[in-house]
């Protein structure tokens, strides 16, 4: 089966953008984040672009500079340069009639999706979040150790291996998440949001995600935990939609 063709976004950013039949006016597009070493055409961004269409939703997704179709280094990745590729995005979506998005991101693009959240509270609707990586510079320093960290930082790059990745990841990336800290993203992030995770996730602490939630003085946050769940969550999708779909339509986003 041949892959949909993407459009480019200022010769760098890969990305589709897909309209509903029946479109219903003023709605917010959804905006989907893949996460660490994904793609937008990933099997669950796959699924949620069909449910979305059919809910009468605009669905857009893009790959994350270094990853899929866009150009840019994987070993270059931040945090904040995920977060200047979702303004463009978001800039490009404005110019299409969707100023107001509700974002749905998985892992690391859950995480990005919380910081712009942060830091454009009037540009996003609603937050849906699979496993989002909010203890991400807390995991890397564990899976490093000091030692680890400190060799790391004098080399300047480190070799990042794992099933979606296999490259000299740069420094920058820890100095920039720690120039995120979990404790400023809780004070600003006023965002409706659910947060969707599995107890045998074995990648992002389901209880550093309820601790974050817990600890938000934002009330309009909910959060899900499947005691079976692992990362991913590809064998629940439909269940995933089912509480996206309950939870917008609590927010009047979904008719």
């Amino acid at each position: 089966m041949s892959m949909p063709k993407l459009d480019r976004l200022d010769e760098l950013l890969a990305y589709r953008l897909d309209l509903p039949d029946k479109p219903c006016a003023g709605d917010p597009a959804i905006l989907y984040l893949h996460g660490f070493g994904s793609t937008q055409q990933g099997e669950k961004a796959e699924f949620f672009r069909r449910q979305a269409l059919e809910e009468g939703f605009a669905f857009c997704s893009f790959d994350f500079q270094g990853h899929g179709e866009s150009g840019g280094e994987m070993g270059e990745l931040t945090l904040s340069r995920n977060l200047l590729d979702m303004e463009r995005m978001h800039r490009e979506l404005e110019r299409r009639g969707f100023p107001r998005v509700i974002v749905l991101g998985s892992s690391l693009g859950g995480l990005t999706g919380m910081w712009f959240c942060a830091q454009h509270p009037d540009k996003v609707a609603a937050g849906l979040y699979l496993a989002p990586a909010v203890d991400l510079a807390e995991t890397a320093e564990t899976w490093f150790g000091e030692e680890g960290l400190k060799q790391w930082q004098e080399q300047g790059s480190m070799k990042i291996r794992t099933d979606l990745v296999d490259c000299e990841m740069g420094w920058s990336f820890i100095e920039d998440l720690r120039a995120h800290p979990i404790s400023r993203l809780v004070r600003q992030h006023q965002t409706p949001a659910l947060l969707l995770m599995g107890k045998k996730d074995t990648s992002v602490s389901w209880q550093r995600v309820a601790a974050f939630a817990t600890e938000s003085v934002f009330e309009e946050l909910e959060l899900h935990l499947f005691s079976d769940g692992d990362h991913r969550l590809l064998d629940r999708k439909e269940r995933l939609w089912q509480l996206m779909q309950g939870f917008l339509r609590d927010k009047g986003l979904l008719g």
